[in-house]
């Protein structure tokens, strides 16, 4: 099994129909598979290494971006799981399995593609366009969610944290949802001490809290961060009168949007009481610092157009009342400077600087500079 290693996936293919001609006990057709313990093991190693180099081949350039995504987020996950003594930092399980291992996540949407293609469902032709197309756009969605974390934990990180704490929101079950009156108001519980860190998992939320709040050594106050901006279902009971709130309904018949999802949005404050509530089903709290971000994978002309569209409508739109980052790789600097608006401050990173984050800290710490 050695020497499979170093095969092309085409020859690797060819093994794996051998295996199966060989052995007619091997049966793969109408969905129905039945592979004898004696050939599992040999037929899911050629099954793996098929799959691997498919993606290794056709995305090459692609997968080291990806690698070295994965590095520099493991190394900024393990120094806040360090210096917080965090137990875990949950999010949606396909976009963790990538951060750890791009590969292996991968992979795993060509599987079914590749039965079809090992049991005669489809033709080897049809096979490399499908397969071609579904990692296609599995990377360009998870590199842009993974790309956006590892912003996030590396902003949070240049806060100089020393605690952290979550609103303990209950999650909601189909049976609450249908007995909740309409008139009902959810009251916010009080942000409490974490030991992990909590990114958006896609569950129905009653109202719309922070990733995390943290309290920043540097600044001596509490920050808080929401990334993947959704929709709460109901309306809360109070709102905190330090902070400004818009009506969800007036920004989006002003500003003609259907929604408004920033990449990050970042609030800062004396008590964590008054920035542990990002939005319920009628209002959002105008943020203090608005954060996008612009992946090196995502940037073909069309995509790009509608990132820098979208950037801007939501500056225009929340109005953050110290100001606006857009963060790219270096090199995308150069496509994206002039269309933003003037307004929005400009920082390339790359995934060995992300100490140049460190200017957003400032204008949180000294706005008036």
């Amino acid at each position: 099994m050695e020497k499979c290693k170093n095969l092309k996936w085409m020859d690797l293919y060819k093994e794996l129909e051998e295996l199966v001609e060989k052995n007619p006990d091997i049966i793969i057709h109408d969905k129905v598979i039945e592979i004898p313990s004696a050939n599992k093991s040999k037929f899911y190693f050629l099954f793996d290494m098929l799959r691997d180099a498919f993606i290794k081949e056709e995305f090459t350039e692609w997968l080291k971006k990806a690698e070295l995504l994965s590095t520099a987020y493991l190394k900024v996950e393990q120094d806040l799981i360090r210096l917080l003594d965090l137990k875990q930092i949950f999010m949606p399980n396909n976009i963790k399995r990538f951060l750890n291992d791009p590969l292996d996540q991968l992979r795993r949407g060509i599987f079914d593609l590749l039965f079809d293609l090992i049991g005669g469902e489809t033709e080897i032709q049809d096979f490399i366009i499908k397969a071609r197309d579904k990692i296609d756009f599995s990377f360009r969605q998870l590199y842009k969610q993974g790309f956006n974390k590892w912003i996030a934990l590396a902003l949070l990180k240049q806060f100089e944290p020393d605690e952290i704490f979550h609103v303990p929101l209950d999650k909601l079950d189909s049976k609450q949802v249908i007995k909740r009156s309409v008139s009902a108001k959810e009251v916010l519980p009080f942000p409490i001490k974490s030991k992990d860190l909590y990114f958006e998992i896609g569950a129905r939320k009653a109202l719309l809290t922070p990733d995390a709040i943290i309290h920043s050594a540097k600044m001596n106050k509490y920050v808080s961060f929401r990334t993947e901006l959704g929709r709460a279902m109901w309306q809360a009971n109070s709102y905190s009168d330090k902070r400004e709130w818009y009506s969800i309904r007036s920004l989006m018949e002003q500003y003609g949007v259907a929604e408004i999802r920033p990449d990050i949005l970042i609030y800062i404050g004396d008590n964590m009481e008054d920035i542990a509530l990002i939005a319920d089903s009628e209002r959002i709290c105008r943020p203090d610092i608005l954060v996008e971000c612009i992946d090196d994978i995502n940037i073909d002309d069309t995509l790009l157009r509608e990132k820098i569209e979208q950037i801007n409508l939501h500056y225009t739109t929340l109005n953050p009342t110290l100001g606006g980052f857009t963060i790219s790789k270096q090199e995308m600097s150069k496509h994206i400077s002039g269309e933003l608006k003037r307004e929005i401050k400009l920082l390339d990173i790359n995934f060995q600087k992300e100490t140049r984050l460190e200017s957003i800290v400032k204008l949180a710490k000294y706005p008036d500079v």
